[in-house]
């Protein structure tokens, strides 16, 4: 029936569109017969029947040989409309394979007619550039005078074109966009067919932006240290070279220097290896108790010169949690590290652990949250989520004293993305900070 229809608004029939095979099929299959009647009635005269016998009998033959080529002849159209409905279908499937294919693509597709008139977009373009209908010449929708102009020489008979640019509004985006002829395409008007392909890269940028960020950033916390070393050893080569006094003094801030390029180098492979098996799953059950019982001991110290109590609260039956026993200490270390050295006027560091339903406030799950809440300044709201990013810190000269190298809560946010959870963190000015996160129990 699709077949039919096909080509009735095509103007076609199918019988029509192979009648000269018919006809030749025709001509052949006449020759045929008559030779057959010949030798039929040859035969009939030689066996000595009458001229009515032979007459009666040459008549059923030419009647039988008439409907047998009727029939061989229909057979052939039956054939040839079978072999037009199958080639219509397939048509169709290809056409419909494409035009799936195309509105499933990320990339925005736009076609654009001879004058520069929309006269198709996939589903991505309406996201993309906001296009919600065809007919609309492409300068109304697109303002981005760059890729307009690309259209443009492509239109009038240039070459492909591949550029990139960035779009402001409604939120900054770039973009790729490839510009081709549409050869195929029907031409009415005074231009060339064009395809335009968009393909966003703002998260490619982005990452890109973050390297070089990091790069830049490495570098100058490298290289501080490092000035400052060189700077002492010239001053012992020199002034000081018969200064004890001087040389004590020097040697210890050149020591205290070294320590902390040498921390900064074991934050960085620290890092470049938790992200390297970010991915990956950890298959290890650890007991949250044993972690912070570790930390308190190794820190407790620290605290006690500082002059800065741990308070511990958690119950005894406590599950077992999934992860990796190595990397979560490197996050309660971390997190009890900072809250010693950045809440130390508050004089107090609780961490508190508990059974929670969910790892979020929407999943469900047994789950051990785990907090450390220090009583320190606090927190700017506005600085909270950026907390996690390399190098950055909320007061550099007061962490650079206390010798962070500004990566802790960037190895503790992949970490916790590696189990499967996130880092949270809620503070107010002038009452301190509390940072959590949720492991699911075992």
């Amino acid at each position: 029936m699709a077949a039919a229809e096909q080509e009735k608004r095509t103007g076609k029939d199918v019988t029509s569109r192979n009648a000269p095979d018919i006809v030749a099929v025709a001509i052949v299959q006449a020759r045929l017969l008559i030779v057959v009647a010949g030798v039929v009635f040859g035969f009939l005269y030689l066996s000595g029947l009458t001229s009515v016998e032979i007459s009666i009998i040459g008549f059923f033959a030419l009647a039988f040989g008439a409907v047998a080529q009727t029939y061989f002849a229909e057979d052939r159209r039956r054939r040839d409309v079978a072999r037009a409905v199958a080639d219509s279908q397939a048509a169709q499937s290809r056409e419909g394979i494409g035009s799936v294919v195309l509105e499933q693509m990320q990339d925005a597709v736009v076609l654009l007619d001879g004058d520069g008139r929309i006269i198709y977009h996939n589903r991505s373009a309406e996201r993309f550039i906001g296009l919600t209908a065809t007919g609309k010449l492409i300068p109304s929708v697109l303002r981005e005078p760059v890729l307009l102009d690309a259209i443009q020489r492509v239109r009038t008979g240039g070459a492909a074109e591949e550029i990139e640019y960035m779009s402001p509004v409604p939120v900054e985006h770039h973009y790729q966009a490839v510009i081709t002829p549409a050869e195929t395409a029907e031409n009415d008007g005074s231009g060339t067919p064009t395809l335009l392909a968009l393909h966003d890269v703002t998260d490619m940028k982005r990452v890109e932006q973050m390297r070089v960020d990091f790069v830049a950033n490495a570098s100058h916390e490298l290289k501080t240290p490092l000035a400052s070393l060189s700077g002492f050893i010239e001053t012992l080569q020199g002034p000081a070279k018969d200064d004890a006094d001087a040389q004590e003094r020097f040697l210890g801030i050149m020591g205290e220097q070294a320590t902390r390029m040498q921390r900064l180098i074991e934050d960085l492979l620290s890092l470049s290896r938790i992200e390297l098996r970010e991915h990956m799953p950890p298959r290890g059950t650890v007991s949250v108790s044993g972690l912070v019982k570790d930390v308190v001991d190794a820190i407790g110290p620290i605290a006690e010169r500082d002059q800065v109590t741990i308070d511990v609260a958690m119950p005894d039956d406590l599950p077992m949690i999934r992860g990796d026993w190595d990397e979560l200490l490197q996050v309660v270390q971390n997190l009890v590290d900072n809250a010693v050295k950045y809440g130390q006027s508050g004089g107090r560091v609780e961490i508190s652990a508990d059974r929670i339903d969910g790892l979020s406030d929407s999943s469900d799950g047994t789950c051990v949250e785990l907090k450390v809440r220090d009583f320190g300044p606090g927190i700017p709201r506005e600085q909270i989520p950026r907390l996690t990013e390399r190098f950055y810190r909320i007061d550099v000269t007061t962490s650079r004293e206390r010798g962070g190298t500004g990566l802790g809560l960037a190895i503790v946010k992949h970490i916790l993305n590696r189990h499967n959870t996130e880092l949270r963190c809620d503070s107010v000015v002038g009452e301190g900070a509390t940072f959590s996160a949720r492991f699911l129990a075992e």
